[in-house]
């Protein structure tokens, strides 16, 4: 059987180059670097359409399939004289013209969406400039009035693609800005403009295009698809991460949160940690769901999912299951009457088949499993489990004692004797950030350093270190100072001017004058007052001489008129340094006697 081959050709996105092989049976495509490998092959029965069209990758030839599942098949890479050559083998083989379109180049960011089978077109003066399948969409909202908001599931691995490498970039999110209401006569053509009859929704109320367009993406793509109808609904939940109110819908592969303006659908796949948490306040419950990949709102991401639920809320539930279904899941019930988040938490326990994660058994000083702690302006309540710390804020956050180096108690400013609260720093094994959670009570110091020396884990108490370190007596720090020359000097001097100038109160007040104003160096007589008090002083020493007499040199030099101004000085103040040098008199002369 004859075969016709093209060589260099791309499949789908992948990045490995192959060879593409036609004979009357089908066509497949069997890459370069896995010749062992069986090629991927297509029946021609199967091929409905082809398309060729100028893409990046030179020309692409578009299959459109009759299968389900595949309802398209791309590879790129084609030369432009390979054009002929790809038209007598379509017709040869399979009888099937291959029809050729012209993309648009223009670059213009307005033109028209339209729907088109299981594709949103984007379309300049008539011509396609790109276009998204919506298989891939997983969320699609209502932005504004006038704005459609379509979120993108990110891709996993192909099959024939290395299964570790992943794609550098991804269309997580596009927006469409879809002004003016739906007519009836255009369809998916809302908008345009024509003056056709506005069509309306079941209330009468006119409906927008975005809302038409909007409508038309979530009944063609797979956001609502589901097999059979919910298990069962949870009415008006409030949900913390993201804020509002939803309700919780429940089906066999996946949970759908429906608000007012956004909705949500989260496989149960992507759920992989699951917490149950009492807060500090002992009124509310809460539910942490743990996702990977996280839901996105715009380009905020939620790692997260909690939901809230006062602890006496009770609620009564019946499965929407058979009794072969209610086998399959072990745990589940045909009804429930109990507080919400028990009968919440048991059926998404035994949908996932994930265990619910309760609280450590750590204690605070009132008998709560939590602690309210600060990550730095962020308030929040700090939850010491089994395995790890999860802090419930509005992005919590996660640790697991097994990535964790050590952990530290320490005080950031202030006396440890008076603060009330300290801090707790988490050193990650990785080079990830450490996390400090701070404003936690000091009397939490002795129950959380008892658990997380249960647990095994590192301890660096440095609360303890500067307690040691802290009660100095006041003698100490008195004989500290004393060892210091010139605090020597000044102490042994007040020390005795006060024994012997404390019976006269007049002698008292000229003292405190006279410390005053020789508190600034300027006093002519403190040289002399130390040496006749037997204490050294930096006068004694000729090289300080010598630089002070340089310093006072070059001082008058500078200042031109200071001696003038040292001779006017004020009868008070000539008055203190002859009762300063009278007083030393009177000194040496007792020391004599």
């Amino acid at each position: 059987m004859a075969t016709v081959t093209f060589d260099n050709i791309f499949h789908g996105d992948s990045p490995e180059l192959g060879k593409l092989r036609f004979n009357a049976a089908g066509f497949g495509w069997k890459a370069y670097q896995s010749e062992d490998n069986n090629p991927m092959t297509y029946s021609g029965s199967d091929l409905r359409s082809a398309t060729w069209i100028r893409v990046a990758r030179n020309f692409q030839l578009r299959f459109t399939m009759r299968q389900s599942d595949k309802p398209r098949v791309i590879f790129d890479g084609f030369k432009r004289d390979e054009l002929e050559k790809v038209k007598r083998t379509l017709d040869d083989y399979f009888h099937i013209k291959l029809e050729q379109r012209d993309g648009s180049l223009k670059g213009w960011n307005w033109g028209k969406a339209e729907v088109l089978g299981n594709e949103l077109q984007f379309q300049v003066q008539g011509k396609p400039t790109f276009e998204l399948p919506l298989k891939n969409v997983a969320n699609s909202n209502i932005a504004g009035k006038n704005e459609v908001a379509l979120e993108f599931n990110p891709a996993p691995p192909s099959k024939d693609r290395n299964p570790t490498a992943r794609v550098a970039d991804e269309l997580v999110e596009i927006r469409f800005y879809v002004p003016g209401k739906s007519h009836k006569a255009k369809g998916s053509d809302a908008g345009s403009g024509d003056d056709s009859e506005t069509e309306v929704d079941e209330d009468g109320n006119e409906v927008s295009a975005a809302e038409a367009l909007h409508t038309m993406i979530k009944d063609k793509a797979d956001i609502n698809a589901v097999a059979g109808e919910s298990i069962v609904v949870f009415e008006d939940i409030l949900v913390l991460t993201p804020r509002g109110r939803f309700s919780l819908e429940f089906f066999a592969d996946s949970i759908r949160l429906v608000g007012k303006s956004t909705d949500y659908r989260v496989p149960y796949t992507s759920i992989h940690r699951m917490f149950l948490l009492p807060k500090i306040d002992d009124i509310h419950i809460q539910l942490v769901l743990g996702l990977d990949p996280p839901i996105r709102s715009g380009a905020t991401r939620y790692p997260f999912l909690v939901a809230q639920w006062p602890k006496d809320e009770e609620v009564d539930a019946e499965l929407n299951l058979t009794e072969e279904e209610l086998a399959q899941h072990e745990g589940l019930q045909r009804k429930y009457e109990a507080p919400t988040f028990q009968v919440v938490s048991r059926v998404l326990k035994a949908l996932t088949k994930k265990k619910v994660t309760p609280p450590g058994n750590f204690r605070n000083v009132q008998g709560i499993n939590g602690i309210k702690a600060n990550v730095k302006a962020v308030q929040g309540e700090l939850y010491f489990l089994e395995k790890g710390l999860i802090f419930m804020a509005k992005q919590p956050i996660l640790i697991d004692f097994s990535k964790t180096e050590s952990i530290s108690f320490s005080r950031v400013g202030g006396g440890v004797a008076s603060a009330k609260t300290f801090d707790m720093r988490v050193v990650s094994k990785s080079d990830t950030a450490d996390h400090v959670f701070s404003a936690i009570p000091k009397e939490e110091v002795e129950s959380i350093t008892l658990f997380l020396t249960s647990k095994n884990v590192k301890l660096k108490n440095e609360i303890e270190e500067v307690m040691d370190v802290d009660p100095i007596s006041d003698e100490e720090i008195d004989d500290a100072s004393i060892s210091s020359d010139d605090d020597k000097g000044k102490k042994n001097k007040k020390d005795k001017g006060k024994s012997q100038r404390r019976p006269a109160d007049d002698e008292e007040s000229e003292d405190d004058d006279f410390q005053s104003a020789s508190s600034d160096g300027g006093s002519p007589s403190e040289s002399d007052s130390e040496d006749e008090s037997g204490m050294a002083s930096d006068a004694s020493d000729p090289m300080i001489e010598e630089i002070k007499k340089r310093q006072e040199a070059k001082k008058n030099k500078t200042k031109g008129d200071a001696p003038k101004k040292n001779k006017d000085i004020s009868s008070d103040e000539e008055a203190k340094p002859k009762k300063k040098k009278a007083k030393n008199e009177v000194d040496s002369e007792e020391d004599d006697d």
